[in-house]
């Protein structure tokens, strides 16, 4: 059987994996509520013909999609936050301006990150 990591953090509970995926999780979230995440999401716009609804164009397939098929993209990803050192530059990235911002097709978001991970695992 493996060695068990340690648990350090959160009363002898967490990890310091689970204590910084619990730190990542809760800044994420703040995320959505970030008024630049609705500015960008706004530029790429339009009412939907017929409707009061509105559809989003994707930044790489350049298609038109319902807003539950679209999700906001960092362009530089946020990245990781393994320790207090990443800190800063984590929420610098994560908490950038819309221009910084896109709107993707589900996807064509998912190819983004898959690209993402590879480039890091092999980097």
């Amino acid at each position: 059987m493996g060695k068990r990591v340690a648990r350090t953090r959160a009363g002898e509970t967490w990890t310091e994996s689970r204590y910084f995926g619990f730190i990542r999780s809760a800044l994420r979230s703040a995320f959505n509520r970030y008024p630049p995440k609705y500015q960008a999401k706004k530029a790429a716009c339009r009412p939907k013909k017929g409707h009061k609804r509105y559809e989003y164009q994707c930044a790489d397939c350049k298609k038109w999609f319902p807003n539950n098929a679209v999700q906001v993209d960092h362009i530089n990803p946020a990245g990781s936050l393994k320790t207090f050192e990443e800190l800063p530059g984590f929420c610098e990235r994560l908490f950038c301006e819309p221009e910084d911002l896109q709107v993707l097709c589900k996807p064509c978001h998912q190819v983004k990150t898959n690209k993402e991970r590879e480039a890091r695992k092999n980097g």
